[in-house]
């Protein structure tokens, strides 16, 4: 379940989505090229294997079908023994099979790279799709189903069109309203995309791309040379080029499978020798010995055990979400199993989407007031849909507590501190969703088997043992077990000096509040900070201020043209104007698009195009890439308050810098 910001730094699962940035776990590897990657296979996102390659295609009329059923169509199938859709070009000369998964923002970004090769190159060049669905994005997989069902009909393309420009609509519904807008026969959709066959190809696909390494996604390979993630049309264009001129005079299925071979043998058996590709391993999980630093305080928080107990249980739960009431039975069973082995804390992090969350602990904690929090936290779980008002005093009533006290701590929301204090710890150890739990410091997520929590247990039983052997006392050894444990804090304890003349900034450079963005106009995740930080200037107003700074990444070929533009309209005044225009349109930062929005913004268009021309700006950019640098900025889009770089787990949203903000900048 997410979770509202508290305080901590970016989760590495946001560090693996953000534009060339790396994860924040050790062993974490930077984002190559704007590819993502199999969580399964790495924490970091990574942009594809090594010698990697999927399926690939020859010529429509000698198809041979993948598994019993698979669907065949015009320009529909591949050569060999892998079924997949491909663009029909009999006398080719080279073959792109690209791995791609329809959720990835990275793979929607390289369609158009991959459209504009075909209009270059045309019949000398086809290109073969193949499937690699991502684990940790929930709507590839139907995505992929749904684009085969297509493709049983013949219209495999127009539905990864759909597809590709709808990424945020890929639910069931979806699909069958993509479905009749491209003229399918829609019924016949709905019986193809539940046929096991479909699901056969896509695993299939799977299984190639785990064999020969493609484990992120896109990944391509040109003529089987590999070639990951979404990369500029150069660097295709490179590799094309090079096969078109080996291959002489030579074109069509036949001189492809030579190439194949030659380049990528391996795939080339897979494909077209129908040599079927080990199923992909499960990954081993790693075991996680992290220990975090989650302080307790007995004269306040909820607590069931004695404090010499060897093993600290720290539970972030909320009586609202389904999960916690789930898991509730293995915490008990673990507290009868180990006895006084184990001492029980109750940390609240109620979630905002969840209404009766946070009175309902207002509610517990006032029952704790007279002794009886436990009770009512058993009370709560067990009627989890109604934690109403009215409801929650009946349970006060229920357990026998002095109601009119009750019912004076409840109106007077007498714990609302303590509940934001805990959520605050939620962040810092990375508890961002409910349940988490904690023994002596290390975090199990979700409602996991009572197997996974005991062999936790017993592992750091004997560590306890260890610490009471070598003389801590009993009644200190949680305390000795946590000391350096791991903490995050939301900013960064160096202060960056940043040099704002000449950098568009909105409101005084001398706000209490200073926010600094680097910032590249080709990078998704950048565009979705403006709305925001226009909500926090509307919140703030005169007391802050909010400084752009370039970082045009490397792999986004359109990013520093568009700076350069960006400052041209700043020499007229409008900075901000075209700011918002290039990002509401950031899949069109063409030249000719740059100049579009120029005029849309009322710019005196000869001096832009002057300035343009020039590269004047190129000076002030390469500056704030030379002061990001400086302040390790690693990737897009990164923020700084008052000189401090501001991490969080649930991004870059209101609440998150809201919380920050009143805290540690106005002291609130």
């Amino acid at each position: 379940m997410a979770v509202r910001f508290t305080s901590v730094l970016f989760s590495a699962a946001l560090f693996m989505a953000a534009c060339g940035k790396g994860g924040d776990k050790p062993g974490a590897q930077p984002v190559q090229a704007g590819a993502e990657a199999d969580k399964g296979k790495t924490e970091a996102a990574r942009a594809g294997g090594e010698g990697a390659a999927a399926p690939a295609a020859g010529t429509p009329e000698a198809a041979k079908p993948a598994a019993p059923g698979a669907p065949a169509g015009a320009g529909q199938m591949a050569t060999g023994a892998v079924a997949a859709a491909l663009t029909p070009a009999p006398n080719a000369v080279v073959e792109i099979i690209e791995f791609s998964d329809f959720q990835c923002p990275f793979c929607s970004r390289v369609t158009p790279t991959l459209k504009e090769l075909k209009t270059t190159y045309g019949d000398k060049l086809k290109v073969t799709f193949l499937h690699q669905p991502l684990p940790f994005h929930n709507n590839a997989r139907p995505a992929a189903l749904a684009a085969e069902a297509a493709r049983k009909q013949g219209k495999f393309w127009e539905m990864h069109d759909k597809l590709f420009a709808n990424q945020q609509a890929l639910a069931p519904a979806d699909f069958e309203r993509y479905a009749g807008e491209i003229g399918l026969n829609v019924e016949q959709f709905k019986k193809d995309i539940a046929d096991p066959t479909l699901s056969g190809v896509v695993d299939q696909h799977q299984s190639i791309a785990s064999a020969v390494g493609a484990t992120g996604t896109p990944a391509f390979f040109i003529n089987g040379k590999n070639l990951r993630g979404a990369q500029p049309v150069e660097e295709f264009k490179k590799l094309v080029d090079e096969e078109i001129a080996a291959a002489g005079t030579n074109a069509g299925d036949a001189w492809i499978k030579q190439r194949l071979q030659a380049n990528n043998a391996p795939l080339f058996s897979y494909v077209y020798e129908g040599k079927a590709a080990p199923k992909p391993e499960a990954p081993k999980p790693v075991k996680d010995m992290t220990v975090y630093k989650v302080t307790i305080d007995p004269t306040v928080d909820a607590v069931k055990g004695d404090a010499t107990a060897p093993i600290t249980m720290v539970v972030f739960s909320e009586f609202q979400c389904p999960f916690c009431k789930k898991v509730e039975p293995t915490l008990k069973q673990l507290q009868a199993d180990y006895g006084t082995k184990i001492r029980t804390v109750f940390k609240h992090n109620p979630l905002p989407f969840h209404k009766d969350a946070l009175p309902a602990s207002n509610a517990a904690l006032c029952a704790k007031e007279q002794g009886k929090f436990w009770e009512m936290h058993d009370m709560l779980f067990e009627n989890q849909q109604s934690l109403d008002a009215a409801s929650l005093e009946k349970y006060a009533t229920d357990l026998k507590l002095d109601v009119a006290k009750w019912k004076e701590c409840f109106t007077a929301e007498r714990y609302k501190n303590q509940i934001a204090n805990d959520q605050e710890l939620s962040g810092k150890v990375t508890a961002r969703g409910t349940p988490n739990i904690f023994i002596n410091g290390r975090k199990v997520t979700g409602a996991k088997p009572i197997e996974e929590f005991k062999e936790i247990v017993d592992e750091e039983l004997k560590k306890a043992e260890a610490l009471v052997a070598k003389g801590i006392a009993a009644d200190k050894v949680y305390e000795e077990v946590i000391k350096d444990g791991k903490v995050f804090e939301p900013l960064e304890e160096k202060v960056n000096a940043f040099k704002l003349d000449g950098s568009p900034t909105k409101g005084k450079k001398d706000a209490k509040i200073q926010i600094v963005e680097f910032s590249d106009f080709e990078c998704p995740f950048c565009s979705r900070v403006a709305a925001p930080l226009k909500e926090l200037e509307a919140k703030y107003g005169a007391d802050m201020s909010v400084t752009f700074k370039h970082f045009p990444l490397s792999f986004h070929k359109n990013a520093m043209p568009t700076a350069v533009a960006a400052m041209c309209a700043h020499e007229q005044g409008k900075f901000w104007e075209f700011h918002d225009q290039a990002f509401a349109n950031q899949k069109a930062l063409l030249p000719e698009n740059l100049k579009e929005y120029a005029k849309t913004v009322g710019l005196d268009l000869g001096k832009f195009d002057a300035c343009v021309a020039s590269n004047k700006p190129q000076a002030q950019i390469e500056a704030d890439m030379a002061e990001a640098r400086g302040a390790e900025v690693r990737g897009t889009p990164t923020l700084y308050i008052n000189g401090r770089k501001f991490n969080s787990p649930t991004g870059y949203n209101v609440d998150a810098f809201s919380s920050v903000i009143d805290k540690y900048i106005l002291k609130k």
